[in-house]
């Protein structure tokens, strides 16, 4: 069985990797952005950016990937869910959601983490414990419905 470890991207490699796997999902494959899907989220130091990687073991290779990022006070958001194609079976896509709640609930800052996911994906954020929130919304011309995941609990 492959195995993968979830982490928060360090190393300038792996940042590097996030970058590209990002670049490769919402740039080239999905063709939601233009140039680049590099955002003020990405680059403002008030967000508190905190990239996310699936790294495959042994290889080392990323193969998923998500940012979670402050919006305002304890308000924080998680984006740019992305798996490398092979890994979209759900359980690496699982695992970086999984560990970006985690990470949320640990850090202490965060009081309320929310997504917008592409309609697909909401069962798939209600089987980990995410709540729908109003009606969906277009972003980018595509609709989105805005999640929202149970910080409070254990």
């Amino acid at each position: 069985m492959e195995k993968f470890v979830f982490k928060v991207a360090g190393e300038e490699k792996e940042l590097e990797d996030y970058f590209r796997l990002r670049r490769e999902v919402f740039v080239e494959e999905q063709r939601i952005f233009g140039e680049s899907d590099v955002d003020e989220y990405d680059t403002d130091p008030f967000h508190k950016v905190i990239h996310i990687v699936s790294v495959k073991l042994p290889e080392g290779e990323v193969v998923g990937a998500v940012r979670c990022y402050r919006i305002e006070g304890d308000t924080w958001v998680g984006g740019r869910l992305s798996a490398a194609p092979g890994y979209r079976n759900g359980r690496v896509g699982m695992g970086l959601v999984k560990f970006a709640v985690q990470t949320m609930k640990s850090g202490g800052e965060c009081k309320r983490f929310l997504a917008y996911v592409q309609p697909q994906n909401v069962r798939f954020f209600q089987r980990l414990g995410w709540t729908p929130i109003g009606e969906p919304e277009e972003y980018h011309g595509i609709p989105h419905q805005l999640m929202e995941a149970d910080i409070a609990s254990g």
